[in-house]
C-alpha cells in the first residue's frame, strides 16, 4: 500500500516488536477537553481562523473590565460610564515531522514493510505530542494567575492552602491531598468571582490519593463524590511533561474554555492538491497523542537506496523507490483575556502539592 492520508486511520499492532514507550498527553487532553467551551472566539470566528493564512494577524476586540460608578442619589449629572476596550491577537504554533519509507528495503527483511511503516507513524505521532505538550505548558505557565485573593476560609479541618507569589503557585499542603480537595479548589475559584467547570492536570501519580479516596465510596456511590465536589474521571488528567520535582505533585487548574486549540489548514491541503506522485490533505482522524487532524503530505521518487545496506549491495535497492510522508500540527493556541495578571486574578492557576 501507498503511502496516503488514510494510513492513519488503521493503526495497528503486530509483527516485531517495537521498543518505543508511551505516556498519556495529559496536558493535551485536558487543553482539547476545554476547547469547546472557548466562548470568547464566536463559532465564524473559529471556522475562519481554520484556514487563515500565516500572513493575516488573528485579532479580535476585547471590552475591558469596567469600574462602575454609582451614586446614592439621582440627580442631573449623570455618570459617564465609558467603556474601554482593547485588541487581541492570536498566531499559530508549528510541529513538523514526517518519515521516508522504502518498500523494496523490506523484501530482503525479516520486519514486514506495512508493519514498520505503523510503528513509525505512531512514534513520530508519541513524539510531536510531546512537542505539543511544551507548547500548552508553557501557555500555561504564562497565564496562570500571579495572585488570589482569599476572600472566604476554606472549611475547617480540610487542610492548608496558600498561596506563593514568588512561583505564582497555589501550594496544598498533605492534609488538604484528600477528595475534598476538588470542592475546595472550586470554592476558592467561585470566591475569586471565576465560578465553572474546572479541570486538573498534574505529573504522574499526582492524584493517586484523590481516586484511592474515590474508590472507598464504591462505584456505584456517585452521588457521595458529587457532594464531596470530586472531580469526575474525565476532569482529572496527568501527563507526563509535567515534572513533580521534590513536591508530591505539580500541575495546574483550569476552567473549561480558559484554553483551547484550534487547528489551521493552508489552501493546497484544503483543496486537496495533487501534483504528479505528490498529495496534500487533511487527515480524516485524530493523529494519535496530539489528538488534532493534520496537515499531510505524501510524495514517491525513484532512487538508488543501496546505501540503506552498509553489508554488501542488495539488489532490491539499486533502482527502486521511496515513499514519503511530511505530518504537519498547526495552530492556535487562544487563551481567556486578562489585561494584567498583576491584578486580576486568572482562571488558570498553578498548583502544587506540598509533601508535608
Amino acid at each position: 500500500m501507498s503511502l496516503n492520508a488514510t494510513l492513519l486511520n488503521d493503526l495497528q499492532s503486530g509483527g516485531a516488536i517495537n521498543e518505543k514507550r508511551f505516556s498519556e498527553k495529559g496536558i493535551i487532553d485536558a487543553v482539547k477537553a476545554s476547547t469547546p467551551f472557548v466562548t470568547f472566539l464566536t463559532p465564524s470566528v473559529k471556522a475562519q481562523m481554520q484556514t487563515i493564512s500565516s500572513d493575516r494577524d488573528v485579532q479580535f476586540p476585547q471590552l475591558l473590565d469596567q469600574t462602575v460608578v454609582t451614586n446614592s442619589s439621582p440627580s442631573f449629572t449623570i455618570p459617564a460610564n465609558l467603556t474601554t476596550s482593547a485588541q487581541v491577537s492570536f498566531t499559530a504554533v508549528d510541529v513538523f515531522s514526517g518519515f521516508r519509507h522504502y518498500p523494496s528495503l523490506y523484501a530482503n527483511n525479516v520486519i514486514d514493510g506495512e508493519w514498520d511503516k505503523q510503528q513509525k507513524l505512531l512514534n513520530i505521532a508519541d513524539a510531536m505530542a510531546t512537542d505539543i505538550e511544551v507548547l500548552l505548558e508553557t501557555r500555561l505557565a504564562a497565564r496562570r494567575s500571579q495572585l488570589m485573593n482569599f476572600t472566604t476560609q476554606i472549611s475547617q479541618g480540610d487542610g492548608v492552602y496558600t498561596y506563593n507569589g514568588t512561583p505564582d503557585t497555589l501550594e496544598i499542603n498533605k492534609a488538604a491531598q484528600k477528595e475534598t480537595m476538588f470542592s475546595n479548589l472550586t470554592t476558592l475559584m467561585e470566591a475569586n468571582d471565576l465560578p465553572g467547570k474546572y479541570r486538573v492536570v498534574t505529573s504522574r501519580g499526582g492524584l493517586a490519593v484523590q481516586k484511592t479516596e474515590a474508590l472507598k465510596f464504591g462505584s456505584a456511590n456517585d452521588k457521595n463524590l458529587q457532594a464531596l465536589g470530586m472531580f469526575s474521571a474525565d476532569q482529572m488528567h496527568q501527563s507526563n511533561s509535567i515534572s513533580a520535582g521534590s513536591d508530591v505533585f505539580n500541575g495546574y487548574l483550569l476552567r473549561d474554555g480558559s484554553i483551547g486549540m484550534i487547528e489551521n489548514f493552508p489552501a493546497d491541503f484544503v483543496a486537496g492538491t495533487k501534483f504528479g506522485a505528490k498529495e496534500w490533505s487533511i487527515s480524516d482522524v485524530e493523529i494519535p497523542g496530539t489528538g488534532m487532524r493534520a496537515n499531510i503530505f505524501t510524495n514517491s521518487e525513484a532512487t538508488d537506496a543501496t546505501a540503506l545496506v552498509t553489508s554488501g549491495t542488495d539488489s532490491n535497492l539499486r533502482m527502486t523507490h521511496f515513499e514519503e510522508m511530511a505530518i504537519w500540527q498547526r495552530f492556535f493556541i487562544v487563551d481567556e483575556y486578562n489585561s494584567d495578571l498583576t491584578t486580576r486574578v486568572s482562571s488558570i492557576v498553578q498548583l502544587s502539592g506540598k509533601t508535608s
